[in-house]
C-alpha cells in the first residue's frame, strides 16, 4: 500500500515538474514512473486490503459457524434419534412443540429415559414392555387410546417423519405425550 502512495507522489511531482498535464498519449516520465510502478504490483504482488461490507462478513461468518455446527451435528455422539430425522443444521426452528421433541429425543417420562439418570432402577413400562417412546405410541395397554400402527424396523424413520408431517397423528401424538405427563404413576412402575 505504501508502495502504491510513493508511486502516485513520484508521478504527481513529475507532472508538477515539467508541468505536463498528464494528458493521454503523450509520452512523459509520470507515464512511465506509472506504468512501471503497475508493472511492479502485478508482478511482485502487493496485497492490497479492500474493505468488505458489513453484511458479506456477517454472511461469511454464518456461512462458517454453519459449516463447523454441521460438521459436529454429522460427527457426534449424541443426539442420534434427532440427528436421523433432522439431517442438516439450521437458524430456523423445525417447528415442533415440546410434545413432539419429547418423544423425538426420548427425553421426558420414560423409564429408558429415567434409567440413564439412575432415576429408576429398570427401564419398564407397568405393563412389563420397555418403557420408551415407541412402546408408548403403539404398544402399551394404558396408552391404547392413542397407539399408531407399529412399524417394522427397517421404516421405523421414514414412520416417524410420516407422524410429524402430518397434522393430524402430531396431534394425536401431543395427547399421547400429554398423557404420559399427567399420568406418569399409572404407566411408569417405580420399585425405588
Amino acid at each position: 500500500m505504501q508502495h502504491l502512495f510513493r508511486g502516485i507522489e513520484l508521478v504527481r511531482s513529475d507532472l508538477s515538474k515539467e508541468g505536463q498535464s498528464g494528458v493521454r498519449g503523450r509520452s512523459s516520465d509520470g507515464n512511465e514512473c506509472a506504468d512501471q510502478l503497475a508493472k511492479e504490483a502485478i508482478t511482485k504482488g502487493y496485497p492490497f486490503l479492500l474493505r468488505k461490507p458489513l453484511s458479506y462478513l456477517k454472511a461469511e461468518i454464518k456461512s462458517a459457524a454453519l459449516s463447523i455446527w454441521q460438521d459436529n451435528w454429522d460427527n457426534g455422539e449424541t443426539g442420534r434419534s434427532t440427528h436421523d430425522i433432522v439431517l442438516r443444521v439450521s437458524n430456523k426452528p423445525v417447528g415442533w412443540n415440546r410434545e413432539e421433541i419429547m418423544f423425538v429425543t426420548g427425553h421426558g417420562p420414560f423409564p429408558s429415559y429415567l434409567l440413564r439418570f439412575h432415576l429408576r432402577t429398570h427401564d419398564n413400562c407397568s405393563c412389563g414392555g420397555k418403557g420408551d417412546p415407541i412402546h408408548y405410541a403403539t404398544k402399551c395397554p394404558f396408552t391404547l387410546s392413542w397407539h399408531f400402527q407399529t412399524p417394522t424396523v427397517l421404516l421405523k424413520l421414514q414412520w416417524l417423519k410420516n407422524i410429524l408431517t402430518n397434522n393430524f397423528s402430531r396431534t394425536r401424538l401431543r395427547l399421547l405425550m400429554r398423557f404420559i405427563c399427567d399420568e406418569n404413576n399409572l404407566i411408569v412402575e417405580d420399585n425405588n
